[in-house]
C-alpha cells in the first residue's frame, strides 16, 4: 500500500475526532466517574451523553418543557411516582392504561401506517416505553419479558393489550421485579 492510499484513512480519522474543553466542575466529574470505574475513559462518557442525548431528542427541550416528539415529558420522583399510584385500585390503574393506550391509537401519536396487532412491531413501543423508563423489555416471539418495572405490573399489561389488542396472561416473579406477558 502507497502513502496515498493511507491518506483518505487518516482523513476520516480527523473527521471523526473532536477537541472539547470542558469547564473545571465536568472534568472532575469525568475524573470521579473514571475513579469509580463507571466509565473506562473521557471518550466513552461523552459518547454515552450524546446517545442518551440523541435517544430523548433532547434537542427538542427548552428551559421548564422536555419533550419527546409531540410529547411533554415530567420527571418526578419514582417514590412521588408510587405514592400517586397506590392510591388507585388495581382494576382502576388497569382501566385506566388501556383508556391511555387507545387515546393514544385514535391520536397516532405514531406512525399512522403502523399496525401494533403484528408482533414485529411491538418492538417499536417496546422501545419507546424502555426510553422513557418504564423499565426493560425483551421480546422474545410473542412473548414480553419485563425487568426493572418504573410503574406496576397491571398498568403495562393493560397499557399494551390496549395497543397489540391482545390478551396477556401475567407471570411475575416472587419478588415482583420480572414480569413475562404470554398471549
Amino acid at each position: 500500500m502507497s502513502n496515498d492510499d493511507s491518506i483518505p484513512e487518516l482523513n476520516e480519522e480527523k473527521e471523526n475526532c473532536l477537541k472539547v474543553d470542558l469547564s473545571d466542575s465536568l472534568k472532575r466529574y469525568l475524573g470521579y466517574l473514571k475513579k469509580i470505574k463507571h466509565i473506562r475513559d473521557e471518550e466513552e462518557a461523552i459518547e454515552s451523553a450524546l446517545e442518551i442525548y440523541k435517544k430523548l431528542n433532547m434537542h427538542e427541550w427548552m428551559p421548564y418543557i422536555y419533550r419527546s416528539g409531540n410529547e411533554r415529558l415530567l420527571i418526578i420522583s419514582h417514590g412521588m411516582f408510587n405514592d400517586i399510584l397506590s392510591t388507585i385500585p388495581e382494576s382502576r390503574l388497569y382501566d385506566l392504561a388501556k383508556s391511555i393506550a387507545l387515546k393514544r391509537k385514535v391520536l397516532r401519536t405514531f406512525d399512522p401506517n403502523l399496525d401494533l396487532t403484528q408482533v414485529d412491531n411491538w418492538n417499536i413501543i417496546l422501545n419507546e416505553m424502555e426510553n422513557m423508563g418504564w423499565g426493560k423489555f425483551t421480546r422474545d416471539g410473542d412473548e414480553i419479558k419485563i425487568e426493572y418495572p418504573g410503574i406496576p405490573h397491571i398498568f403495562v399489561k393493560g397499557y399494551l393489550e390496549a395497543l397489540f389488542n391482545v390478551k396477556f396472561d401475567a407471570h411475575v416473579t416472587m419478588d415482583g421485579k420480572i414480569m413475562v406477558l404470554k398471549p
